[in-house]
């Protein structure tokens, strides 16, 4: 069944209804055996769907600022050969039994948690696994470039068409090598030999999958280790959006093969490290020629087959939307980038690229510089949002009506929101929506060909202030926002805290929140004095599928609409909130 706009604008007129029913059946597809937590990521016309896994997700900081993480991953292969448990370093970390247990290879959960946390073994440890279901089939999970199963690197897999062909990337994997740096001139003796993992190059591919082989896409440039390249969509004609590497700036080469000669490290070291910096994410402030990586562009490749076009480059929205570079006498040059984000059957792209306004008041020998939502279509980098307003936006969704829709930041009540907004290029008309509440954070993340958007919104807990994050629907036509957890059953263990995408049918597929048995490390239940399974909120991805006919289920508990079943404040933060620092953390 598909939802009309008729029947989403009478969906508030059915909560007033004693009829005990629900709009969507809600079907868990993010179960899989090798993970606690999975997050949704896209979802076909077939019903096909993509999403992905933590290895591991950051819940804080140390004092000294260095990333703390909880490990999800169920017998992470630790390289235990890489550990000398006779040193006396190594042997404070465990008791005299757990030292037996070792001896004996018995690695248990509490051992396990010692290794991981520690990472006594040095050992490069990825953040995420990619999943690809297709119709009633097990989840499977689909290495991109991580052939050794040795999980060292990160796989994310972010789409998949009408044609069953998913696209994503994949960082580094890595290999331990033996390395002896050059002896200086002036040393007295010889370097020692060690064990160290090395990068393999490019540091970050994109990928599509086709009929289960994974394709590189690459980019234009591939000189100093590889370029890199990342694929977002794919639309059912067979158009990739992402972006990569177009090119090195002189200064920034020059100090690379000066550098990256491989006598005090391997040369794809060298050149991982330098691409990977946080220093040289594009646009940051205060950056000198010499600390810039690769110039990125928006890219966009197109598929057939097995056949990949070279890529389409994109342009960036520049000096107050001239698409062309600032040209401020004594201000430093800025490495402008552009990402493709998502892409319709007709090419036409939207995502992100740098803004800068020479005029604007901004720190001594630089320009303001900010990134904003751009449509990329017929070579141009066009804006949707008004730069003198909001301070940054991002599109991530176009249908095949022309309608993009994406998000903008501003202060509102003294805090810095996200709010969504819709663009129709055919009127080049930008309508914000308010969501739940006038500053109620809101981040779509698709529309479909009904114009029906899903993404993520702050709402607040009944009598109090406490802001958590609900997945939500809205109908551009009849301008309805809904709460996803008011179409589904009253008794509904999950709590859906993002809608990821939403197809032609209808079908949803969404993050939600679900009580579990807790399990350790292993993977076994872990269980109370009394031997009970203890429990723990995990999130998981499910589809929501429109049930024929289907009714808004009223739950008379008493609670407001947004106290539906789910956890506490620190859970729900924990949880999402830290899960989408780990998913969003670089823009690589």
């Amino acid at each position: 069944m598909k939802l009309s706009r008729i029947s989403l604008a009478l969906l508030p007129l059915l909560s007033l209804c004693s009829v005990q029913a629900a709009v969507y059946n809600v079907v868990e597809v993010g179960n899989v055996p090798e993970l606690k937590s999975t997050y949704a990521s896209g979802i076909n016309d077939s019903g096909d769907t993509v999403f992905n896994g933590a290895i591991k997700v950051q819940r804080g900081t140390t004092s000294s600022g260095a990333p703390l993480y909880d490990y999800t991953y169920f017998n992470y292969p630790v390289d235990l050969d890489a550990i000398d448990f006779e040193n006396s370093i190594i042997q404070a970390f465990f008791t005299d039994e757990q030292l037996a247990d070792i001896n004996s290879g018995n690695i248990t959960a509490d051992i396990q948690s010692i290794l991981l946390s520690n990472n006594l073994a040095l050992q490069v440890i990825g953040n995420a696994i990619g999943y690809v279901k297709t119709g009633t089939e097990q989840a499977q999970n689909f290495t991109l470039r991580d052939t050794a199963m040795a999980r060292a690197n990160s796989e994310y897999i972010y789409d998949i068409n009408s044609a069953g062909i998913a696209v994503g990337m994949a960082t580094s994997t890595f290999t331990k090598q033996s390395f002896t740096p050059v002896a200086e001139d002036d040393a007295t003796t010889e370097p020692e030999t060690v064990e160290i993992w090395v990068p393999d190059l490019p540091y970050l591919s994109g990928v599509a999958v086709v009929s289960g082989e994974p394709l590189v896409l690459p980019p234009p440039y591939q000189d100093f280790g590889g370029g890199m390249s990342s694929a977002r969509a794919i639309s059912n004609s067979g158009f990739i959006a992402g972006y990569g590497s177009i090119g090195l700036v002189d200064e920034a080469s020059e100090l690379l093969e000066t550098n990256c000669n491989g006598e005090s490290q391997p040369i794809n070291s060298c050149f991982y490290g330098q691409y990977t910096s946080d220093l040289r994410t594009p646009g940051t402030r205060g950056q000198p020629l010499t600390s810039f990586g690769y110039t990125q562009r928006g890219l966009i490749w197109q598929i057939e087959g097995s056949n990949i076009s070279a890529p389409t480059v994109l342009g960036f929205l520049g000096e107050k939307n001239t698409q062309l570079e600032h040209s401020k006498e004594g201000a430093l040059a800025i490495n402008y980038f552009s990402q493709a984000l998502a892409v319709n059957n007709s090419g036409i792209a939207v995502g992100v690229s740098s803004y800068t306004d020479e005029d604007k008041p901004y720190f001594t020998n630089e320009v303001y510089r900010t990134t904003h939502a751009t449509l990329f279509v017929e070579n141009e980098a066009l804006p949707m949002v008004d730069a003198d307003s909001w301070l940054t936006s991002t599109s991530v969704g176009i249908n095949n009506n022309n309608i993009a829709v994406g998000y903008a930041s501003k202060v509102i009540n003294g805090n810095t929101r996200n709010k969504m907004f819709y663009y129709d290029y055919s009127t080049n008309t930008t309508s914000f929506v308010t969501g739940f509440f006038d500053s109620s954070g809101t981040v779509p993340r698709a529309i479909n060909d009904d114009n029906v958007i899903v993404g993520s919104a702050e709402v607040i807990a009944s009598g109090t202030t406490t802001r958590r994050i609900h997945g939500f629907m809205y109908d551009v036509g009849s301008d309805n926002f809904v709460d996803l957890n008011t179409l589904i059953g009253c008794n509904s263990p999950y709590t859906i805290v993002e809608g990821r995408d939403i197809n032609s049918n209808g079908t949803i597929v969404a993050t939600a929140l679900v009580n579990r048995d807790t399990r350790d490390l292993l993977g076994n239940v872990v269980v109370d004095a009394q031997g009970n399974p203890e429990k723990e909120v995990v999130t998981t991805v499910v589809t929501l599928q429109p049930i024929a006919n289907g009714e808004v289920d009223v739950c008379n508990t008493g609670e407001s609409e947004y106290e539906r079943k789910g956890g506490s404040l620190g859970v729900w933060t924990f949880l999402f909130g830290g899960a989408l620092i780990w998913w969003r953390r670089r823009k690589y």
